[in-house]
């Protein structure tokens, strides 16, 4: 699944885009608010993780406008603001899901697989063809039932 992911911190960024390419997804990455904005209002994403924090034009003002121009794409905001007024409003201005600094890489990949599969109306993640079944949580693939190497 292409995600976006917006992060101004260098070390960070980069980790983060290497940890979820890891763990199977497609990752562009852009260092500042009005980068974000043009990608998420042009692009075609499955989710966005914004950093509030940003060069430009700050990650709320960039969830608002986004949000104002009515789009979808489920965002996670991942912040350092760690206090309950910002974490309310955060998620009033339109986040999906609102996590602080630091996050473990495995959290953070299970929820946007959460929020991606709730802005499509599923309850599970596997994904079904006829007798194949595929679980991107574990990576597993399984034809008639029996695990394929």
């Amino acid at each position: 699944m292409r995600i976006l992911l917006v992060e101004d911190d260098a070390m960070l960024g980069d980790g983060l885009r290497a940890g979820l390419r890891q763990l199977g997804f497609q990752v562009d990455w852009v260092r500042d608010g009005i980068a974000a904005e043009r990608e998420l209002l042009g692009g075609d994403y499955a989710a966005a993780v914004l950093d509030l924090g940003l060069p430009g034009k700050d990650g709320l003002a960039v969830l608002q406008a986004v949000r104002a121009a009515q789009l979808k794409t489920p965002v996670l905001a991942l912040t350092a603001r760690d206090a309950v007024s910002d974490r309310i409003r955060g998620l009033d201005l339109g986040a999906d899901d609102y996590v602080v600094k630091p996050v473990d890489l495995h959290e953070l990949a299970a929820r946007l697989r959460s929020l991606v599969r709730r802005s499509h109306g599923v309850v599970q993640e596997r994904l079904t063809a006829g007798d194949l079944t595929l679980d991107p949580a574990t990576r597993q693939v399984h034809w008639h039932g029996v695990a394929v190497a």
